[in-house]
């Protein structure tokens, strides 16, 4: 199994796949990773050359595991540019109801849980712990860090980050590239492009 990106995110799925019988895991990363321990025990890929011979050889999929939405959506286009097709991965240690939709390449890390009715798009990550509620709508490139509350009925629209331990109460709507701090507490609608953040969550700028 590929995976993409060799930072910290990359080590949180690694007991999950060391678990499961995936055979060999590759990591691809273009920088140096700090993570001694990956390069002393994985094989790492470092060029385009190598990843194309590895599409090549064991299979055209990867998971996409770099953190941030624009590093996330720049992988995804380059991999696809050199012939490959991310992974949806969806962590055995989490409690996932079987009546949701998941979009393709979505990460979803160990001991999240989601309730039923939940639509999450394309290329989103859910990070460890994090709580989705009844009849959320997460847009595709959505970023919810650990230990998130999101309850019901909860629209995220694309391309927005909601931070950790922040609490999004019910029917409130993320705007599209809204950016929410950790630990805020959301009771309102949150606008397009929008930067909130406090126990109240008011809006700090907008981002450019």
């Amino acid at each position: 199994m590929l995976i993409a990106g060799a930072g910290g995110l990359a080590t949180q799925l690694l007991d999950d796949l060391l678990s499961a019988p995936n055979g060999e895991i590759v990591f691809w990363s273009e920088t140096e990773t700090k993570y001694a321990f990956l390069k002393e025990k994985f094989r790492m890929l470092t060029t385009d050359e190598e990843v194309v011979d590895y599409f090549n050889t064991h299979g055209k999929t990867y998971i996409n595991c770099v953190g941030g939405i624009d590093g996330r959506r720049q992988v995804t286009e380059r991999f696809r540019l050199l012939g490959g097709e991310s992974l949806t991965y969806i962590s055995p240690n989490s409690i996932i109801s079987p009546y949701i939709t998941v979009g393709k390449g979505t990460l979803i890390l160990s001991r999240v849980e989601i309730e039923p009715g939940v639509v999450i798009g394309d290329d989103c990550l859910v990070n460890k712990t994090a709580n989705i509620g009844h009849g959320c709508i997460i847009g595709s490139n959505c970023e919810i860090a650990p230990g998130v509350i999101i309850t019901g009925e909860v629209e995220m629209r694309p391309n927005s980050f909601i931070g950790t331990r922040a609490v999004i109460l019910p029917k409130v709507t993320i705007g599209e590239n809204a950016i929410v701090g950790a630990g805020s507490i959301v009771k309102k609608d949150v606008p397009d492009n929008a930067v909130v953040s406090g126990e109240f969550a008011t809006v700090k700028y907008f981002r450019k």
